[in-house]
């Protein structure tokens, strides 16, 4: 079996360079190509991996290479990653010698060639690579036929063959996400508060008012949130008011619009609705189910955590019901902006909606104020920096309102001294011109007496209800309201007779 003839090839790592390949292993010496790419030839059967230092060599087919001479001087290169020529079998009926393997380069360049190539090692390829060498050059052979073909039928120029470009492909990026971060927005809603003079701002707050009544309220330390158990706070959601649903249907049927109710619950268990969301401001579709309707949840304005802390821990358990259940501190609000407020007070947590903050933060004073609850310094001048950009709120219905601020009593002033008038001449006496008739004022209206409540009573009226001192509210009876719970002083025939004897509506 014949051997590959040393000489220059084209290089299988670089294209555009030939390297010298000695017989038996490429060289580290390079140069640029000598001859067009069409007349260039690699050593038979480059796609198999470089024989090792510890391999014999393999004798190769005989080819002739492309220049006849040598480097000067060259070494083997190990680290070239090229692949080695494959044998091919001797023709039928020819012996060669394996040193035989073509015209040898003669002369001084021949004798230093001989002199430094090691003594090639004899070995055989293994039948894989023999066949993998053998299916290449049938594919080459095949391709270079059917471009000579072509050749002479078409005269025209081959097509340039489109190369796959290595710039990487442009990765597009998305489009930027509009929707409203709301964690982000409710924490940066959390005021920077200024040194502010609360006693000043509260006192020039209207009577009655929710910044008026911040000054109201006790300002302490919070308790250790120990023994803190929402159990302790009675039956989540109760139905507190005896008109057969629990809080949470009864916040659901007030809060959303167009409510849908289950079937055979005299509608009491909402099923669907939209809820305008006061938190974010905007509209949330609820709908009954776990994996639904946790987007529209009931949260309590003034947390029970941070009641606890700062009062409810003396109260029994009856007052914690009802003030868990109290629609004063109940609201139905957007599910997360809920589960992010957690348990923070007014200065840790403000809506994203500035809209709503005002009415939020009096809310909240209100609860505290109805409830007897402390707040911290931090969130006391939290209220007021809010409450001091709307001056006017007014408490929410069924809130606990305080006594009116008595009215400031001017410093009387000094009159100035006036000059004397000139006396002037006394006129003729006019007659007194007859005096109009007096126009009696009208009745105020009837105080209503205690006289027994009959059983088919439509407005039932309260002078003080037991649960939170709450004075002179009414009840409305509906198709579905239950009395019997409800221990009235007075009865009324409708509304308007309640509220002229200046009773006002309760929710619970």
């Amino acid at each position: 079996m014949g051997r590959t003839a040393p000489g220059w090839y084209p290089d299988p790592s670089a294209a555009g360079t030939e390297r010298w390949f000695d017989g038996d292993r490429w060289s580290q010496h390079t140069r640029p190509t000598a001859l067009p790419a069409s007349t260039q030839r690699l050593p038979l059967g480059v796609g198999a991996a470089l024989p090792r230092e510890d391999q014999p060599a393999t004798p190769f087919a005989e080819v002739r290479p492309s220049v006849e001479e040598q480097p000067a001087t060259y070494a083997p290169a190990s680290s070239v990653r090229a692949l080695p020529p494959v044998p091919l079998p001797p023709a039928a009926g020819t012996v060669r010698s394996e040193h035989a393997a073509g015209p040898q380069p003669t002369g001084p360049t021949a004798q230093r060639t001989r002199a430094r190539r090691p003594a090639p090692q004899r070995g055989l390829l293994s039948k894989p690579a023999l066949w993998v060498g053998a299916a290449v050059l049938v594919v080459a052979v095949a391709g270079s036929a059917a471009a000579l073909a072509g050749q002479g039928d078409d005269p025209a120029p081959p097509a340039a063959v489109a190369r796959p470009s290595t710039a990487p492909t442009p990765v597009e990026e998305p489009p930027e996400d509009s929707t409203p971060d709301y964690i982000e927005v409710a924490n940066s809603a959390v005021l920077e508060l200024a040194a502010l003079d609360i006693a000043t701002v509260t006192a020039a707050a209207p009577s009655q008012s929710a910044l008026a009544t911040v000054a109201l309220l006790e300002v302490g330390e919070p308790n250790p949130v120990a023994g803190y158990s929402s159990d302790a706070f009675g039956t989540r959601f109760a139905d507190t008011d005896g008109n057969g649903c629990d809080t949470r249907n009864d916040a659901l049927a007030r809060s959303l619009s167009g409510v849908s109710f289950k079937p055979g619950t005299r509608d009491c268990v909402v099923m669907t609705g939209l809820l305008t969301d006061p938190y974010s401001g905007k509209d949330i579709a609820f709908e009954r189910g776990p994996l639904s309707s946790g987007a529209v949840q009931v949260d309590h304005v003034v947390p029970l955590t941070d009641a606890w802390r700062h009062g409810a821990q003396s109260w029994d358990v009856s007052r914690r019901e009802a003030f868990a259940n109290d629609p004063l501190n109940v609201l139905v609000v957007d599910g997360t902006l809920n589960q992010q407020k957690g348990d923070g007070s007014a200065s840790a947590w403000l809506p994203p909606a500035e809209s709503f903050r005002c009415a939020y933060v009096a809310r909240q004073v209100a609860v505290k104020y109805t409830y007897g609850l402390r707040v911290s310094a931090a969130e006391q001048a939290a209220m007021v920096a809010v409450l001091s950009t709307c001056p006017g709120e007014p408490l929410p219905t069924g809130s606990t309102l305080p006594p009116p601020r008595d009215p400031v009593v001017p410093a009387p002033v000094k009159p100035r001294p006036t000059p004397s008038p000139t006396p002037t001449p006394e006129a003729p006496p006019v007659a007194a011109e007859p005096a109009p008739p007096v126009t009696p004022a009208p009745a105020p209206a009837p105080t209503p007496t205690t006289r027994p409540v009959p059983e088919d009573c439509k407005v039932k009226g309260l002078y003080v209800r037991p649960t939170d001192g709450a004075t002179n509210v009414y009840y409305v009876r509906g198709e579905e309201w239950n009395f019997k719970e409800v221990v009235a002083d007075v009865c009324f025939d409708n509304r308007k007779e309640a509220e002229a004897a200046g009773f006002k509506r309760a929710w619970w």
